[in-house]
C-alpha cells in the first residue's frame, strides 16, 4: 500500500526530528537501505531486538566492517553499536520504531489514494466515512459501516452486520463475516447453526491478506483498537481480541476465545476454542493453547504450558 519516495533530507533534520542528539557531520540522504543490500547517501538501522516488548533477539548476525565501503550513509542503533563502528551513528533506544518513524515521514507514500474501483460493488445501504478506499472486485454487503480512512483492498468480501472503525487497513483476498463453522448431529445428520450475531473492529486495525473474520452466533465476534493481525490468519466466531495484540502469520484463534491487550501469538500457534488469555501474554510459535493463561505468561510448546513470567 505505500510505495518510495525520491527525496532528499539532511541527517541533522533527520536527527531533529527524532529529537536524538547528532554532532556529527551532515550530509544528505537520499533512500533507506537495509543491511542485506546498502547504497550510498542511505539510512539504514539496526538493533539487536526483533521486538522490544518481549525482548526477542534477531537470529541473523552482521558484519559491521562492509558498512566501511560505502558514503554518506548513517545508522540508527544503539550506543553499544555505536562504540563497535566508524560510520555515523544516530542514538536510539529503539532503533527499529525509530527507523520506522523516518521511512512514514519522509521516504514513502501511499499507493491507495481514497475512492471506490469501478470493478467493486457496495450495496446501496452501506455507510461509507471520508477518505474511504475500496479496490477492485471487492464486495461489501448491505448493514456493514466502514470508518474514516480504511482501506479495502482487492478481491475483499466483507458480509452481515459488521461495523469496522477509522484508520483501518483491510488487505487483499479477506473474508470478513463469513459463516461460523458450527454443526450439531442428530440421527438424519448435521444440523447448522445458524449465524446471526455480527463482527465490530475498532480503530487502527490492521488485517493482513488471505484473513477470515467470522461473524458470531448471536452477539459479536470483536476486534478492538490497534489490533495488527497478519497474513493467512483465522478468526473464529464470537472471539474477542483486546487493544494492542498482535496475531502473526498462519495463526488460528477458534471460537470463543479471549486474547487480552498487548499479546503476542507467533506463527502457526492455535488457541483453541474457549480459552482465555491475559494482558501482555507471549505465545510461543506452533504452540497449542488449551488452557486458561493469567497476565503476562510466555508459554510454548503443545500444549502450551508456561515458560516464564513475562516482566
Amino acid at each position: 500500500m505505500f510505495k518510495q519516495k525520491e527525496t532528499s533530507i539532511s541527517v541533522k533534520k533527520i536527527a531533529e526530528f527524532l529529537k536524538s542528539e547528532y554532532d556529527g557531520s551532515d550530509f544528505d540522504i537520499r533512500g533507506v537501505s537495509s543491511m542485506n543490500n546498502i547504497k550510498n547517501n542511505s539510512l539504514l538501522f539496526y538493533s539487536e531486538l526483533i521486538n522490544v516488548k518481549f525482548k526477542l533477539k534477531d537470529n541473523v548476525e552482521y558484519d559491521f566492517k562492509k558498512l566501511d565501503k560505502y558514503q554518506n550513509i548513517i545508522l540508527i542503533s544503539t550506543d553499544d553499536i555505536a562504540k563497535k563502528i566508524n560510520i555515523p551513528v544516530i542514538s536510539s533506544k529503539n532503533p527499529r520504531l525509530d527507523f520506522q518513524r523516518v521511512v512514514m515521514k519522509f521516504f514513502s507514500d501511499d499507493e491507495f489514494k481514497s475512492g471506490i474501483h469501478s470493478s467493486a460493488t457496495l450495496e446501496s445501504n452501506v455507510k461509507i466515512g471520508k477518505n474511504v478506499y475500496v479496490g477492485p472486485n471487492c464486495y461489501i454487503a448491505k448493514d456493514v459501516v466502514i470508518g474514516d480512512n480504511t482501506k479495502i483492498l482487492s478481491n475483499t468480501v466483507i458480509f452481515g452486520v459488521t461495523e469496522i472503525g477509522k484508520n483501518c487497513v483491510i488487505s487483499s483476498n479477506c473474508t470478513i463475516g463469513s459463516e461460523g463453522f458450527s454443526f450439531s448431529y442428530d440421527e438424519k445428520g448435521f444440523v447448522h447453526f445458524n449465524h446471526i450475531g455480527g463482527i465490530l473492529i475498532g480503530d487502527n486495525v490492521w488485517i493482513g491478506s488471505n484473513c477470515t473474520v467470522e461473524k458470531s452466533q448471536l452477539d459479536q465476534t470483536i476486534i478492538e483498537d490497534h489490533v495488527k493481525i497478519d497474513d493467512l490468519v483465522h478468526i473464529s466466531h464470537n472471539t474477542v481480541i483486546r487493544k494492542f495484540s498482535q496475531i502473526t502469520v498462519g495463526a488460528i484463534i477458534c471460537g470463543r476465545a479471549k486474547i487480552g491487550e498487548d499479546c503476542w501469538i507467533a506463527p502457526n500457534a492455535v488457541i483453541d476454542t474457549g480459552c482465555e488469555i491475559g494482558n501482555n501474554c507471549f505465545v510461543g510459535i506452533s504452540s497449542v493453547v488449551r488452557n486458561n493463561f493469567s497476565d503476562n505468561c510466555v508459554m510454548v510448546g503443545t500444549p502450551a504450558k508456561l515458560l516464564r513470567m513475562n516482566k
